[in-house]
């Protein structure tokens, strides 16, 4: 039966409302959109739902890593919708993050109708399972109707698509929408919505509270210098049992920012010491998470020849490295359950008391380095940044300062970073999600280039709720590219260390966002101390890339 253009209106105008009140029912709170023509039933259902919170954003390579942001400081479903055709391909970068740091998001892109695939309309492209293996699932929503099978069918979607982006693998979901024209009622006519049970959020605690048998790890008890590396979701509040343990923690590791007796941040020099690095054996390491990025570490362990625990609570496979290894599922709040091997006496104190002696010798560096050199940046920020604040770090070498120089502090500061995939996409815009609705001042340490890669994120500024300041380093290039051996070749800079020529204040200027640059390092700890109330704060702070890699070599050189 052939509907009319009134019936497709009423059904579209429900499945707008279907799809906020459902995300609502689901205890999700904020979306963010672009703006467009064939997703009007999704944006405008969205916008009349009293119990959400909508923000546009002009483009959506922009909406996406906001949403990512703020499900990464949540750890709550984000929803992110647009328009049909070449819209949604610019989620991908986000999409893939999401997806290999476990950040739950809902995409939920419109499409035309079936007769209009695949024969040259404009806009339209294929969007049926577009980003592949790299979202949890995959839902084509059928054609919005008035029946009450094809309401619970668009029910029962939203609801498995919450639900398999929480459990057991936190990530990102897809739902595409197809809407006939036309795409809403006319503003004289206001329809009846049909009667419909509200969603209820399903609760995996009894299914998560013994996700897999711990009985066949008695080996590990066997081991008499065990190593526990805390990848970046570790807790802070570990079992005392891990208390007697070394623990080397990643650059985001919230162990970091508490006091903990086992805890050691200074393992590169460590492991860059000949003396010390020779006097130590592991015989078992218990990894929690993912892996910190340091290739020193990774090199270690797989000279060591020591067996590997790897504990992952999404059941994901993290362990790259060579060796004996064993890897298990298991939620990080189970980790009591664990028969941990007692270590030999002094094996952590050989470990605290070398950190001591390091920790002293990079203090002592650091009072004869200016801001004027990239690693004190790291470290300032270590010092001075403000109790239970945000800070979000860039890839490339700001991530790898804050997990060389980041000084022990029990502040318990909320580190952020991009470590699925590693990137520099969405390096703004992922600061921003972080920051909007956040009752905690957020920072953003990112170098020149991360910074301008993301720069049409400023468009968000008027948007934003919240503070954010950006230590922006600008040290013409990208300094990690200092360290390859291509470095002293005359096509580096064009090829590699790629330049920019931008004036940040006229750029700051055009978005009508504060723009600061200091020098001088007591007016940064000022403004790092009294971050702004509202709104978004640009200190540049320029350094010397070649200087900066001379000074990270000879702090990283500081052994016992």
């Amino acid at each position: 039966m052939t509907s009319t253009s009134e019936q497709i209106a009423e059904a579209n105008f429900l499945w707008g409302h279907l799809v906020a009140s459902g995300l609502a029912d689901l205890d999700i709170t904020t979306v963010f959109f672009s703006p467009g023509s064939r997703s009007t039933p999704l944006i405008i259902g969205c916008e009349k739902e009293k119990r959400l919170s909508c923000f546009p954003a002009l483009d959506e390579r922009t909406a996406a890593f906001l949403a990512l942001g703020h499900a990464k400081r949540t750890n709550v479903p984000t929803a992110v919708i647009c328009t049909s055709g070449s819209a949604l391909t610019h989620w991908f970068p986000a999409v893939t993050e999401a997806s290999y740091s476990g950040i739950p998001l809902l995409l939920l892109s419109a499409d035309r109708p079936p007769e209009l695939q695949e024969c040259g309309a404009g806009q339209t492209i294929n969007q049926i399972n577009l980003f592949g293996s790299f979202v949890r699932v995959f839902h084509q929503s059928s054609l919005p109707c008035l029946e009450q099978d094809g309401i619970r069918d668009l029910q029962t979607i939203l609801q498995t698509a919450y639900s398999k982006s929480v459990y057991p693998n936190f990530g990102p979901v897809h739902i595409n929408f197809s809407f006939r024209e036309p795409l809403w009622p006319t503003a004289d006519s206001t329809p009846k919505l049909p009667l419909f049970s509200s969603l209820v959020r399903a609760s995996f605690s009894d299914q998560t509270e013994h996700p897999e048998s711990t009985n066949d790890l008695t080996d590990i008890t066997k081991a008499s210098r065990p190593i526990v590396i805390a990848g970046l979701n570790t807790p802070c509040s570990l079992p005392e049992t891990f208390q007697n343990i070394p623990i080397l923690c990643d650059s985001l590791c919230s162990i970091r920012e508490t006091k903990h007796p086992a805890r050691i941040l200074r393992f590169e020099n460590l492991l860059r010491c000949p003396k010390f690095k020779g006097s130590i054996k592991p015989d078992q390491f218990i990894v929690l998470g993912p892996l910190p990025t340091s290739k020193t570490l990774r090199s270690w362990i797989e000279e060591s020849g020591a067996p590997r625990l790897v504990i992952e609570p999404s059941g994901r496979i993290v362990d790259p490295l060579l060796g004996i290894s064993h890897s298990i599922r298991l939620n990080f709040d189970q980790l009591h359950r664990l028969d941990l091997p007692q270590s030999e006496p002094g094996w952590l104190e050989k470990w605290t008391r070398a950190e001591e002696l390091v920790e002293e010798k990079i203090d002592l560096e650091f009072e004869k380095i200016s801001c004027n050199y990239e690693p004190k940046i790291s470290r300032i920020l270590s010092e001075h940044l403000p109790s239970n604040s945000n800070l979000y770090c860039a890839n490339s070498m700001p991530i790898r300062d804050l997990e060389w120089f980041w000084k022990p502090s029990e502040k318990k500061r909320n580190l952020f970073g991009a470590r699925g995939v590693n990137g520099i996409d969405g390096t703004l815009g992922t600061a921003l999600g972080i920051t909007h609705q956040s009752n905690q001042s957020t920072f953003l340490l990112t170098g020149e280039l991360a910074f301008l890669h993301d720069s049409n994120a400023l468009l968000f500024a008027s948007e934003l709720i919240g503070s954010l300041t950006v230590l922006l380093i600008n040290n013409q290039g990208g300094g990690i590219f200092e360290n390859l051996s291509v470095a002293d070749l005359p096509e580096f800079e064009k090829c590699f260390a790629t330049p920019q020529c931008c004036d940040f204040a006229k750029l700051c200027a055009a978005h009508s966002v504060e723009y600061l640059l200091i020098q001088d390092e007591k007016v940064l700890i000022s403004h790092i101390k009294s971050p702004p109330k509202k709104g978004i704060r640009v200190i540049e702070i320029r350094t010397d890339r070649k200087a900066d890699r001379k000074i990270r070599q000879k702090l990283l050189s500081l052994g016992t």
